[in-house]
């Protein structure tokens, strides 16, 4: 299927202006759409713009609020809980992921958890964030239920994804942002969107048989099987159980109930290397990549590179020809 070659600033554009005629307040839909611009400018099309009719008919189905007021509620002078108001989960992030930095530029840590929240992107927006303040980064976030437990042949946990970021001096952060599953649901959605199919052992059909056909998707598959099943059971009881809130298959559907709030957990810590005594740590990071670098390559590979580094040469290609957007998705932004 053909894809649309869009300027960034462009993207921007169509993305704010379905956002706010969906009824969604200018301030947020800017927010929105830097991190969803920011996905698909890096190769991440599952989180990218691709999610903007899902937004607007949410926000128009009364499952999202469209004028969210966030707060920011102190437990100590390292942790706070952010209450969304049900508003889109990538302001909340990002408000979430300010306050943590402030909070570990004064103390060594900042502990933010979200509550009253809904999907929130691609989590290495916020990593990034933290980084260019030269802080350390964990994010995660529960997902409604997509993923089948190990050893189970029906969905139970979401895809739940976790996120790590590291400053380095003179160069692009390393980000390690992955979903606990052996692939996003989003790589579904767009498999279905352009027609393509999905890597093997990924996928169970109704019934618990592996297929690579994404009309026929009944739930993921973890990755690592035990290994992902544990932390995606982890990061349900770090969010969703610690906030109160549900877990699993208790969780509002993203796709569904469109007229009902998500509710979902999200969290990030920060923390400030210089408060620990490793002023420093960039520099320390920048000497890891280059030894990284310098690792002899195995067959097929030119070069050992750092996890978020291929999303660091695609964005570079992206500013200079174009952010590449599947045609529905295009046809949709410009309607």
């Amino acid at each position: 299927m053909t894809d649309i070659l869009v300027q960034v600033d462009d993207l921007k554009k169509l993305t704010i202006d379905k956002l706010t005629g969906a009824g969604l307040n200018a301030e947020s839909a800017q927010e929105v759409a830097d991190v969803l611009v920011y996905a698909d400018s890096h190769g991440v099309r599952s989180h990218g713009v691709m999610r903007v009719e899902h937004y607007c008919k949410r926000l128009t189905s009364g499952g999202m609020n469209r004028a969210a007021k966030i707060s920011l509620g102190k437990i100590s002078e390292s942790a706070a809980v952010l209450d969304s108001d049900d508003g889109m989960g990538h302001s909340g992030m990002i408000a979430a992921t300010k306050a943590a930095v402030a909070m570990a530029k004064e103390t060594g840590i900042g502990f933010v958890t979200v509550k009253n929240t809904s999907h929130c992107g691609a989590l290495a927006y916020f990593s990034e964030m933290a980084a260019k303040e030269n802080c350390i980064s964990i994010a995660m976030a529960q997902t409604d239920s997509a993923v089948a437990p190990f050893g189970g042949s029906e969905k139970f946990f979401g895809t739940n994804p976790i996120a790590f970021g590291f400053p380095v001096e003179d160069g692009a952060p390393v980000i390690v942002d992955m979903a606990t599953s052996a692939i996003a649901f989003g790589k579904v959605l767009h498999a279905r969107e352009v027609g393509g199919t999905l890597p093997e052992r990924t996928v169970l059909d109704e019934n618990g048989a592996f297929t690579t056909d994404p009309d026929k998707f009944a739930s993921l598959t973890h990755f690592g099987e035990h290994k992902g099943y544990g932390i995606a059971l982890a990061i349900d009881a770090l969010t969703g159980v610690l906030m109160n809130a549900n877990f699993g298959p208790h969780i509002n559907a993203m796709y569904g109930d469109y007229e009902k709030m998500r509710k979902l957990v999200s969290m990030i810590i920060v923390i400030d290397p210089a408060k620990f005594g490793t002023a420093g740590y960039g520099q320390l990071m920048a000497q890891m990549v280059q030894e990284l670098h310098g690792v002899k390559p195995a067959q097929g590979f030119d070069q050992v590179k750092v996890p978020g580094e291929p999303q660091v040469d695609y964005y570079a290609d992206a500013l200079e020809n174009g952010v590449a957007v599947a045609k529905p998705v295009y046809d949709f932004l410009v309607s």
